[in-house]
């Protein structure tokens, strides 16, 4: 049934229940509030439609790879045994830490705490941005039938959906400012991806690990790793750059310190704590003159 569906958010908190995935840009704005790390994804679509398939929704999803894409190739995939033209879109975004088992790190006694600025895809709920909009009725019906989640469903709520399409301001805003921040962070990422084939920095995976372990899981590098990249490129300024370092390094020290973690966690939190200080220690080192032989 296609009709009208309503929504209003009881905050509840049930589905602030992980880190959240953000862009590069908005890692950068949220660096004081979580641990993130640099993630790599990689998608792979037909050139064209299956047999079968809702094409309108396939060149939807097909427009949003392509807009949020750092690259795209072409490659062969085997489908019933035979090769079939396709497209590899590599993504690449922000992911946050698990600082929290089972819960935001931005909660607070079951509050966001960062709620007036709070990343897109969070701005977005019940239906995140790079889904395509014609999945949106099956995906806001499944969201809010999840156990746990006290979403007002109710015609006291704001029209969401309207004949399986999406009326809500505010999500449509969402959805709009996703897409502007992928053209701004698009030379961002471009200049990642030029990194990675120069295999200059070895903390970046190569293309080849990224696509080889596309159909297992997506890989992840320092975030560290592109705001130095940003500041080498004129993207960031180097002081800023430093200044996202250092603030990234101060939440990583804060949740050193919060609560306890299982020992891999608290390594990782560690071993991040040493790669940011000796980019700083190596930052203030290249910023001092040159003496003269």
């Amino acid at each position: 049934m296609s009709g009208v569906r309503h929504f209003a958010c009881t905050q509840c908190g049930k589905c602030c229940n992980r880190a959240p995935e953000v862009e590069l840009s908005e890692a950068a704005s949220l660096a004081d509030v979580f641990v993130f790390r640099l993630l790599f994804r990689v998608y792979s679509l037909p050139r064209a439609p299956e047999r079968g398939a809702d094409a309108e929704v396939f060149y939807q999803k097909k427009r949003l790879l392509a807009a949020h894409a750092a690259r795209k190739s072409p490659v062969k995939l085997m489908r019933q045994s035979k090769p079939v033209d396709s497209t590899s879109y590599l993504l690449i975004s922000a992911l946050a830490l698990d600082t929290l088992p089972g819960a935001c790190a931005a909660l607070d006694e079951g509050r966001c705490s960062i709620h007036d600025r709070r990343p897109l895809g969070c701005r977005s709920v019940p239906f995140h941005y790079s889904r395509p909009h014609g999945l949106a009725l099956a995906d806001f019906d499944a969201f809010v039938a999840t156990p746990g989640y006290a979403c007002d469903t109710s015609e006291a709520g704001a029209p969401f959906l309207q004949g399986g399409r999406i009326v809500d301001a505010p999500t449509l805003q969402a959805r709009g400012d996703a897409l502007q921040l992928a053209t701004i962070d698009r030379p961002w990422k471009e200049a990642i991806v030029r990194a990675m084939k120069r295999g200059s920095d070895s903390s970046l995976p190569s293309l080849a690990d990224i696509e080889a372990n596309a159909g297992f899981a997506a890989m992840t590098a320092s975030m560290r790793t592109a705001w130095e990249i940003a500041a080498d490129t004129g993207l960031l300024g180097r002081e800023k750059a430093r200044g996202l370092i250092q603030q990234q390094l101060a939440t990583i020290e804060r949740e050193v310190q919060r609560g306890e973690r299982s020992a891999a966690d608290w390594q990782t939190l560690q071993e991040m704590c040493r790669d940011y200080r000796q980019a700083l220690r190596q930052a203030v080192v290249s910023s001092l003159p040159k003496l003269r032989r």
